[in-house]
């Protein structure tokens, strides 16, 4: 998994500070499923699953899934790969770049944090 934006205080995850998440389908079954796995959410993922086009992903086909994921884990969000970049935010992006950090375990998530 990979991470390289936050958006500090998420209205749509419920105030709290949250990464934007790039996942392989490996590890949505491995690490996003035991946090949320309905029906809805698993059709959701299938929905926005594609690859992005965005830096080096472009020749990559790995990183397929994206989540805005909250510090604590609460809150999880499947979204297609557009929408930190999308047009729709103008100069009002709330989402903010950080070095691209590779990690193993949502867990991990709480010590990028902690380190920014």
């Amino acid at each position: 998994m990979i991470t390289r934006l936050i958006w500090r205080k998420s209205w749509i995850n419920n105030e709290k500070d949250s990464f934007w998440v790039e996942c392989t389908d490996q590890e949505v079954v491995d690490h996003i499923f035991p946090l949320q796995s309905d029906d809805d959410f698993k059709k959701e993922i299938e929905f926005n699953r594609g690859p992005s086009t965005i830096n080096e992903n472009q020749n990559e086909n790995i990183y397929t899934n994206f989540f805005l994921i909250s510090v604590d884990l609460k809150d999880v969000l499947s979204f297609n790969w557009v929408y930190p970049y999308a047009g729709m935010w103008n100069a009002a992006n709330p989402f903010r770049e950080i070095d691209k950090v590779h990690f193993d375990d949502l867990e991990q998530l709480k010590e990028i944090y902690s380190n920014l």
